[in-house]
């Protein structure tokens, strides 16, 4: 059995164990209701502390979790009795503006590496918050402002460099170790620890850019507008839709993103209808550029207490849209629902390209809840479940597992559909001890 103190030895970056002061900071997630105790803490400067790191939880029969940006909702990153491989000191960030590519270690930020891209005028898909890990992101999928014009985060993904269960450092391209990579473009966090990801750059200057809020009963006018300007938006627009309220303010509100690549007179004349047509209470959409445009959201802080569920789309019906506004008529329910479009190049990718779960899907719709009081709890999830659980008969899948705060249906299978045995292949030859667990696990049995 190995010890404590060889582990301390080999392993270059900090050791936290549950009798030292930082653990329970350290084991802290972005959801607050999640209260999971790991046996170690390691938080690797380097791929060879990865390596020193999982081969020691072999050794000592201990399973392994993941923390990257620590923002998933489902608080995977943190698992009861493992060893938690913590990236977050492990953030650099490496621009090729003549390939167009950049290199990041995994657990960069978005906001690590958006902005030396944007030093060259570059980008790739990210999500909508900065504060976001660039690995789990990556690995679950990534819808964000760039999508539509460029794919989801794991369709711009080049290579990435993995270490399995037994320690070994993998190389995943399309040239190498093809399967792995195309595992890993979708199915999480099951194959490995990815220390290093590279991506495809593109040119990013300025845009049109900001937000659009209307008053909660206007959203019968508002939200079927929006649906049409979205169905035949083109490429170069991305329009997130929210309909919420905010339990502690009280502010109830429908919000429209707005992000226009084609040049402002064009991004002003696709958003003509929101704009002209409707009745803005306040219209925040002006030039700027991306990285402004990736914190128009703000930044939710950790440690609230959250339950997100909800549906990929086949269409937004105008019945959808009813279930969604008549959600907000009680004036206890607090929390929103957002909705995002997958058009654009995301969905000309082909279904079984990468791993990927909703790829059929055109729009994705759901509940976030975000709440402070303990007691709370049991009614908070039970709103948003209740509301996943109404998009069934238009439902294509699951949910979009980067949102998930648990699996839907018949689990994974819902989720990944036909691709689910191939992941259970893959899972079974890079983790067939089931050692990365802790994420939306595909057994390999």
């Amino acid at each position: 059995m190995p010890s404590l103190a060889d582990l301390r030895e080999r392993h270059r970056g900090p050791i936290i164990t549950p009798d030292d002061v930082g653990y329970d900071a350290a084991r802290a997630t972005f959801n607050g209701i999640l209260d999971r105790r790991p046996a170690l803490v390691a938080r690797p400067l380097e791929v060879a502390d990865v390596v020193t790191a999982v081969r020691f939880a072999g050794e000592a029969g201990l399973p392994i979790a993941v923390r990257g940006g620590g923002h998933g909702v489902a608080g995977h990153c943190v698992g009861d009795g493992s060893l938690v491989v913590d990236l977050r000191l492990m953030r650099q960030v490496e621009v090729d503006p003549q390939s167009r590519t950049v290199t990041c270690e995994g657990g960069a930020l978005w906001e690590d590496l958006d902005v030396p891209c944007q030093r060259h005028g570059l980008a790739t898909p990210g999500g909508t918050f900065g504060d976001t890990g660039v690995a789990g992101l990556t690995l679950g999928g990534g819808i964000g402002h760039l999508s539509p014009s460029y794919g989801l985060t794991l369709d711009n993904l080049l290579a990435a460099e993995v270490v399995t269960a037994d320690g070994s450092v993998v190389s995943a391209s399309e040239n190498g170790n093809p399967e792995l990579f195309w595992a890993i473009r979708g199915g999480g966090g099951n194959f490995g620890v990815v220390v290093e990801f590279t991506f495809r750059l593109h040119p990013v200057g300025l845009l049109l850019g900001g937000k659009l809020d209307y008053l909660l009963e206007d959203a019968p006018i508002v939200l079927p507008v929006w649906r049409d300007v979205m169905a035949g938006a083109p490429d170069s627009l991305a329009s997130f839709g929210q309909v919420y309220r905010d339990g502690v303010t009280g502010v109830d509100l429908v919000n429209c993103s707005v992000a226009s690549f084609d040049g402002l007179d064009a991004g002003r004349e696709a958003i003509r209808e929101l704009t002209e047509g409707l009745s803005p209470v306040s219209n925040t959409v002006r030039p700027m550029y991306y990285s402004e445009l990736q914190d128009i959201y703000g930044r939710m802080p950790f440690g609230l207490r959250n339950y997100w569920s909800g549906r990929f789309l086949g269409a937004l019906t105008d019945e959808v849209l009813t279930l969604t506004i008549e959600k907000f008529l009680d004036p206890e329910v607090s929390g929103g629902v957002l909705i995002e479009p997958l058009h654009g190049a995301a969905a000309r990718v082909a279904p079984d390209a990468t791993a990927f779960a909703g790829r059929e899907a055109r729009w994705n719709a759901t509940f976030i809840n975000v709440w402070t009081d303990p007691n709370d709890d049991e009614r908070q999830i039970e709103v948003a479940r209740a509301y996943a659980k109404s998009l069934e008969p238009w439902a294509v899948g699951g949910g979009y597992l980067n949102y998930a705060a648990e699996t839907v249906g018949d689990g994974l299978k819902t989720e990944f559909g036909a691709r689910f045995k191939r992941l259970q292949a893959a899972k079974r030859q890079y983790d067939p001890g089931n050692v990365f667990r802790f994420n939306h696990n595909i057994s390999p049995e």
